[in-house]
């Protein structure tokens, strides 16, 4: 089939697309539920990301046994400055009167839906590379996952890895209760494969995406799979404490109508991605050969 026919039904209003593209984008965001959603009316958005070094007293001058009628050791908390500006996303599609007149299939619903997913995966790239650094880890904590033991193969050690990334962002004071892990199709695959080899563990995570993308939980960690993620890799977090989405304009569409000539659907979306708490995130490296 040839696709090049356009949308349109007769009944289009904004209230109607609003409803539908943000019913659609609600149910198909997965990385802001890794983030704190903030709102903003700045361009340039500045914050300031701490140290999460556990203060103690220099050399010589410890916290443990000051003596008596001693100066106290002093403690410095130390910050660091970043800047970032906001960012617009969007997509259109324009509906000819025509089809508005005459389509056969739903198309225009189809559209709709496709406007909305577009959006939503240009901001959840955009997340998924702020706090991966771009998968080149520098402010961010690492794991990487041995030659041999990528996740779809006979020596591969899943839970071990999951378990090093909670460690590691334990040992940086974080609350380790909650941890999201973000993976893509082919590691959920290799997952569920694992799992059923080990027998009573296949039950704790779904062949089945839910809501979200969020398909179970391993060693305590929510499993999320997203097609943001880059193959090869995973990144473990504390939602809502690693990163925040400064957001300037929520999704948000219009409709305009030029009669007897079609109907114009837009949808926008602007805000930035702070990497708040860099060490709250561990970037799983070489989960496939």
């Amino acid at each position: 089939m040839a696709f090049d026919q356009q949308t349109g039904t007769a009944s289009l209003r904004k209230e109607v697309v609003d409803s539908v593209i943000k019913g659609r984008a609600d149910a198909t965001y997965k990385f802001k539920q890794a983030v704190t959603i903030s709102k903003t009316n700045a361009w340039k958005n500045t914050f300031f990301r701490e140290d999460t070094t556990v203060l103690s007293g220099a050399t010589g001058n410890a916290t443990k046994g000051i003596p008596r009628g001693a100066a106290f050791p002093q403690a410095i908390v130390t910050w660091e400055e970043v800047s970032k500006r906001i960012e617009k996303y969007g997509l259109e599609d324009f509906i000819l009167w025509e089809d508005i007149l005459t389509n056969d299939i739903d198309v225009q619903r189809r559209t709709m839906f496709r406007i909305a997913e577009g959006v939503v995966k240009a901001v959840d790239d955009e997340i998924w590379a702020v706090l991966t650094e771009s998968q080149s880890p520098s402010s961010i904590q690492s794991v990487t996952i041995a030659g041999t033991d990528f996740w779809h193969g006979a020596s591969a050690a899943i839970i071990d890895n999951l378990m090093n990334a909670k460690q590691l962002i334990g040992e940086q004071n974080y609350d380790t209760s909650n941890l999201m892990c973000f993976i893509s199709e082919r590691d959920h695959r290799s997952i569920v494969d694992w799992l059923a080899d080990k027998g009573s563990q296949f039950p704790t995570v779904g062949s089945e995406m839910a809501r979200n993308g969020r398909v179970g939980t391993l060693a305590g960690i929510k499993l999320v799979v997203s097609n943001s993620v880059t193959a090869s890799y995973a990144l473990v977090v504390v939602p809502k404490v690693v990163g925040t989405w400064k957001q300037a304009v929520a999704l948000s569409t219009d409709v305009e109508v030029d009669p007897y000539k079609g109907t114009r659907i837009r949808s926008v979306e602007m805000g930035v991605t702070q990497l708040t708490d860099p060490k709250a995130a561990v970037l799983i490296i070489g989960t496939q050969d």
